[in-house]
């Protein structure tokens, strides 16, 4: 049985929203992931920002063993495990510099 069955931060790790932002250089309508802040414009080649919103990788202690079970359940990829797992590094780290 899974170990993080009602873990509330879950839902964003294996089906993460898709937020749309206008291109304001020529309106085309450009997708986010929740879990990204940069994305190229389909349309014209330009580069969008939207804020950072923080993941429960970022601060649950349960996060290493919570991405190693989701990639071995094959909930989400490789990839995917190794781009949290920077995160989380990312963020333990930061806050080890405070």
């Amino acid at each position: 049985m899974p170990v993080f069955k009602h873990c509330p931060g879950i839902r964003s790790l294996v089906s993460p929203k898709i937020i749309v932002r206008t291109c304001p250089n020529c309106g085309e309508e450009v997708e986010f992931f929740e879990y990204e802040t940069e994305q190229t414009c389909p349309s014209c080649g330009r580069v969008l920002h939207r804020e950072a919103t923080e993941s429960c990788v970022a601060y649950c202690r349960y996060a290493e063993k919570c991405i190693e079970d989701l990639e071995n359940r094959g909930l989400i990829t490789h990839e995917r495990a190794e781009e949290l797992r920077r995160i989380m590094r990312k963020a333990r780290s930061s806050k080890q510099n405070i």
